[in-house]
């Protein structure tokens, strides 16, 4: 793999990625949540060049990223309804962090960054290096996850070189994502706040930083109509057959079977290592990942993109994962694995 655009985030290659970006160029950054394709967000030509890169659909919209909330007023209507404005006073605080506000917005944000809609997402990432990057082009970024459309999404600066070095001009490295799964959506309107996507903030929190309940968006097939990123019904998928680890179906497994486990395995003879044999006694995994030694699920979510890209390289015939309860930060894990077990092979 070609690192040759991979670069340490010193202030001179802060300053390079600015450049490039204020000439409508592409740049990989690191954010807290998985790594994102940005390009001024003000430059429709710019912007364009993100949809070209990932294969991705121009009805679906993208993330501004600001560095400051004193920002919002660049991409956002002015004045916000007082409604809205109080609901963005109270969660507010929880920014820098991986949560986006979907707001009404200004006529200065390009309709390819908003799929036509009237509102914007935006949000600001709880990764200094990217806040700094910010600050010193001067101009909001629009940024999705760096990666092919409805690809796993990358959580370092090598996921990015592997899928689209030939696109960016250069990559800041700045580790791996802390969270590791896109950030939490919320559409703020003066009746309230619906959960559009959910993430490591959870539905839980953001209703308690309100004082009010918390819509769920109802689901939905249709892929032309997205009110937010991160909502296609098929998405997040490696190329392998990906799918649920069920204990009671493990006589009937290809030859070359990759296991990603929540927690260590147990004794109980519903789990098998990569050493041992299945119920048949003639199937193997070939691989098996464990995300969390002791099943924590903010570790298994920052470990999970990465594990199914790791197993995804390896040529196997499918790849079997772990559910766990769709609450907490489980209701984000389970929101990407059912879109990744959603896809057609």
């Amino acid at each position: 793999m070609n690192h040759s655009k991979i670069h340490a985030p010193t202030d001179d290659a802060i300053r390079l990625a600015a450049q490039c970006l204020a000439r409508g160029e592409l740049v990989g950054i690191p954010t807290e949540t998985v790594y994102g394709l940005a390009a001024c967000a003000l430059d429709p030509v710019a912007v364009a060049k993100i949809f070209a890169a990932k294969g991705r659909p121009s009805s679906n919209p993208l993330i501004v990223h600001l560095a400051e909330l004193s920002q919002l007023s660049l991409v956002t209507a002015e004045p916000l309804d007082d409604a809205i404005a109080a609901q963005v006073d109270l969660l507010s605080v929880l920014w820098p962090g991986p949560m986006t506000l979907v707001l009404p917005r200004s006529s200065r944000v390009p309709d390819a960054v908003t799929a036509g809609r009237d509102t914007v997402a935006v949000r600001i990432p709880g990764h200094e290096i990217t806040r700094r990057l910010i600050r010193q082009c001067g101009f909001p970024l629009a940024a999705p996850s760096a990666n092919r459309s409805k690809y796993v999404s990358p959580t370092t600066a090598e996921h990015v070189a592997e899928g689209l070095h030939e696109h960016v001009a250069m990559i800041l490295d700045g580790g791996a994502c802390d969270c590791g799964i896109e950030s939490t959506i919320v559409m703020l309107e003066p009746d309230g706040a619906t959960l559009l996507r959910p993430g490591a903030i959870t539905r839980e929190e953001l209703a308690l930083r309100l004082g009010a309940p918390v819509r769920l968006l109802a689901p939905t097939t249709d892929d032309e109509d997205l009110v937010a990123p991160g909502m296609m019904r098929e998405h997040y998928a490696p190329s392998t057959p990906i799918r649920f680890f069920d204990p009671t179906q493990l006589n009937d497994l290809p030859a070359r079977c990759g296991r990603i486990a929540f927690s260590t395995p147990t004794s109980s003879g519903t789990q098998f290592s990569s050493e041992t044999q299945c119920s048949s006694g003639t199937q193997c995994f070939e691989v098996f990942k464990v995300l969390s030694k002791t099943g924590d699920l903010d570790e298994v979510a920052k470990h999970l993109f990465a594990a199914i890209r790791e197993l995804d390289a390896m040529g196997l015939d499918l790849i079997l994962v772990d559910s766990c309860e769709p609450s907490g930060i489980g209701q984000a894990i389970m929101d990407r694995l059912n879109r990744a077990t959603a896809r057609i092979h």
